[in-house]
């Protein structure tokens, strides 16, 4: 299957596009889960699904960061160092909340 969005290759089962982040469209039935456990794995694969975005996210944006640090300007080296922070501070923030899962 391929996003509709932006034509990534998307495994199976997945909620959103791991380039783009743009829902899987078919994947929601409507239906209530049987059960808690269903709940919770469908939480956790949404999680998941939300880190291999963030990742994706992350080498995007840390690339433009890096392509930024190469401009001779002091402005555009501090801009980019503090894109770099945050996103490292996005990622680990993710990375925590899937671990709380």
């Amino acid at each position: 299957m391929y996003c509709q969005n932006c034509g990534t290759e998307l495994p199976a089962g997945a909620l959103l596009c791991s380039s783009c982040s743009a829902h899987v469209p078919g994947h929601h039935t409507g239906r209530e889960p049987a059960s808690f456990r269903q709940l919770l794995e469908e939480t956790r694969r949404s999680a998941h699904d939300l880190v291999d975005s963030t990742a994706q996210l992350t080498k995007r944006l840390a690339s433009k960061a890096e392509s930024a640090a190469k401009d001779p300007s002091a402005a555009a080296k501090k801009t980019a160092r503090r894109v770099a922070k945050e996103l490292d501070a996005a990622a680990r923030e993710v990375e925590r909340i899937l671990q709380d899962l």
